[in-house]
């Protein structure tokens, strides 16, 4: 049977079994090589779901006979098929651990659920055909050099409880090095897992104690309310003198931590405890008005995930919650309640503070990052939404005579590189924990490895897929360069004609358009991953949606290198007494399609300020200006930047419900209609640094 036949009797799904035999170890057959991706839930969910290449699968032989297995991208394994059951459509891989996927195989593709022990585990795969071999993807040796062997046999305590200065006792997780030391500590303050045993296991066999401590409120840990953050940063200094006179410890503490932990490392850091020796957080969390809960004072409804993960004192199961269904409930304030999660008085919290106050500034690290005294590593990527690294960086550097800093950014999202969409070469998997044993290793140990010499800022630039090692952030090189908005006044949609280019406007009409609260502008998220900011491809929106102005440049001759932050000047005005504007960055690629880059907001109430309400006078122009973040990367010859326009950009950030009343607690809403200007006294842009090369 031909190639074209297998493909035919797959599509129509009405493969016979003798079909099926003709089509072993050619299109229909299992043989070979697969790219595995991974949904989250059990089942689909109304909202967009990201299908992220998660790993891949090799299968050998032929009908019951095939076994295979699925590995992580970096070759961790995911599962060993021992045995395939298949009825015409349906198969079934099973398993040596109790895992099972149920799926359906049409043509080149499979999809179906995981099970564990017969339940649903919260995932679904999808197999896609690979037409060559794959490769698995290897660490790239960043910073070369020796390291801390593993030599040391360790020992566990699984709860040890310290006391806090007021009293309370918080409940850690320690692994020790068996052997007289002394030692250095490293200590990670969590919300999450204490019990992190591997890592434990791998920092105490390279002569390292290593404590997890769960903070206030979780686990055995003292305390009723967490999330409020109002102890941490005391806590973090009484944990890391306690952990400075654990037994075989030399007195020397560097804190680490994800995320959360993170910030929580800074917190510890802004207590200036005097046994610290250095922090290296990764993709530690920003300031609340930053990223979460709120984006530059724009509330982010989607982080109602991560509070009702946080709900209870132990993580709480959110794979399936239905929250893009849930999301276009009004008020907000009520959404917890919407998804079953119950009262969660962090949610409520967040909810209570709709402006930058006294509250927020309490929470924040820059607050009191000038306290700060020692050297500071951070990793992170261009597409992590944690926003905390490069913020903190920007304002350690403002203080005079700040510690060393040293900086990674690759180019991964916030749980790693798989979650960023295309392939990024052989340089782009860095083994975060090996940087940090390194730079513990001179900071902890003292080791005489060079690393305080070292230029400080690792940037990965995306595009030619290949580090820059660089002294200064932003590059002292990299020239602002304005990108103007132009159009004959219809750039709706990227069928319009609206144009991006380096010549300023001379008298381009206005472009306009409508926002609906009741059908804001989407933007393309999985609202349970805890990932906003990924290169999703927004070509069909670019294309559909006309509540977006689309402006795109003529393709380019050159490569165009944009490495550093950048920003957009917007001239608009409204009939509203409150709206939002939202500029996003774009990568328009030869054959079409529209990757982002990145995106920023403004709420028009805060244009002056986060921490003051200015109200719009409707029917004015006003000059607005937007932080769209930062990057590195090249655009090659043939590429085209765009910029999309838009007063949403749901549901990263909620709604502006136009009255100018409380977007987070009302539920009446009203239609705005807005125009954007870009004629000679109006010249709307987007600023980008490009590097000369």
């Amino acid at each position: 049977m031909s190639r074209a036949a297998c493909r035919l009797l797959a599509a129509t799904a009405v493969l016979a079994t003798a079909g099926a035999a003709a089509c072993t170890d050619s299109v229909h057959g299992l043989s070979g090589d697969w790219d595995v991706y991974v949904a989250l839930g059990a089942t689909p969910h109304d909202g967009f779901e990201g299908w992220r290449r998660m790993g891949f699968a090799h299968f050998e032989g032929v009908h019951e006979a095939v076994t295979g297995t699925v590995v992580r991208r970096a070759g961790q394994p995911m599962l060993t098929v021992t045995r395939i059951d298949r009825v015409k459509d349906s198969v079934t891989f099973t398993g040596d651990d109790g895992q099972t996927l149920r799926a359906l195989w049409r043509g080149d593709t499979v999809t179906g659920t995981l099970l564990a022990k017969g339940k649903p585990a919260g995932r679904r795969w999808r197999l896609v055909r690979r037409a060559t071999a794959f490769t698995v993807e290897k660490n790239y040796d960043l910073w070369p050099g020796a390291v801390s062997d593993s030599q040391f046999a360790v020992t566990e305590d699984t709860a040890v409880f310290m006391k806090t200065r007021d009293g309370a006792k918080l409940v850690t997780y320690v692994a020790r090095p068996v052997g007289a030391g002394p030692f250095g500590v490293v200590l990670t303050r969590t919300p999450y897992n204490r019990l992190s045993r591997a890592a434990g296991k791998w920092w105490a066999a390279r002569g390292y104690i290593y404590a997890s401590q769960h903070v206030r409120g979780r686990d055995q840990s003292d305390g009723t309310d967490f999330g409020d953050y109002d102890t941490d940063v005391r806590d973090g200094y009484d944990a890391v003198e306690w952990a400075a006179k654990l037994p075989g410890a030399n007195g020397k503490v560097g804190m680490i931590g994800h995320s959360d932990e993170g910030r929580l490392a800074w917190y510890a850091a802004t207590s200036a405890p005097p046994h610290l020796a250095t922090i290296a957080p990764s993709a530690a969390t920003g300031d609340p008005w930053r990223i979460v809960p709120y984006e530059d004072m724009v509330f982010s409804p989607i982080n109602v995930a991560w509070a009702c993960l946080m709900r209870a004192r132990t993580l709480q199961n959110t794979d399936d919650l239905d929250i893009g269904k849930a999301l276009m409930h009004l008020p907000l304030a009520d959404l917890p309640q919407q998804l079953g999660c119950g009262q969660v008085p962090l949610w409520d919290r967040w909810i209570a503070h709709p402006v930058l106050d006294a509250y927020w500034r309490a929470h924040a690290v820059t607050t009191n990052i000038a306290k700060v005294r020692v050297p500071v590593l951070q990793v992170s990527g261009w597409y992590d939404d944690s926003r905390g690294p490069i913020d903190y960086t920007v304002a350690l550097q403002a203080v005079q005579g700040h510690p060393p800093i040293r900086v990674v950014m690759g180019p991964g999202a916030h749980k790693g590189v798989d979650y960023v969409a295309g392939e990024f070469g052989l340089q782009s998997r860095v083994d975060t924990r090996r940087l940090q044993l390194r730079w513990f290793d001179h900071y902890l140990k003292g080791v005489d490895n060079g690393v305080e010499r070292e230029q400080p800022f690792d940037l990965f630039v995306l595009g030619e897929n290949r580090w820059h090692r660089e002294e200064a952030w932003p590059l002292s090189r990299a020239k602002p360069t304005a990108f103007y908005l132009a159009s004959g006044g219809h750039a709706n949609t990227s069928r319009g004609d609206g144009v991006l280019d380096t010549l300023p406007p001379s008298g381009a009409p206005v472009d306009t358009f409508t926002y609906d609260p009741a059908d804001p502008t989407p933007y393309l998220i999985d609202s349970r991953e805890l990932e906003t900011s990924l290169n999703e491809d927004f070509t069909s929106l670019n294309a559909a949606r006309r509540d977006a102005l689309v402006f795109t440049s003529a393709p380019l001759t050159a490569p165009l290198e944009v490495t550093g932050p950048m920003s957009a000047v917007l001239w608009a005005r409204t009939d509203a007494k409150d709206t939002d504007w939202n500029v996003m960055l774009l990568d328009v690629f030869p054959d079409g399609h529209a990757e982002r880059v990145q995106d920023g907001v403004v709420r028009a109430r805060f244009r002056k300020g986060f921490d003051r309400v200015v109200p719009l006078v409707p029917g004015q122009p006003e000059e607005y200006v937007i932080d769209l973040w930062f990057t590195a990367r090249v655009f090659p010859p043939g590429h085209r930047l765009r910029v999309s326009v838009s007063s949403a950009l749901f549901p990263k950030y909620d709604r502006n419900l136009n009255t100018g009343g409380n977007n987070e607690r009302d539920t009446a809403f009203v239609v705005a209609h807005q125009a954007v200007l870009h004629d000679a006294q109006h010249p709307s842009r987007v600023v980008l640094p490009v590097v000369p090369r």
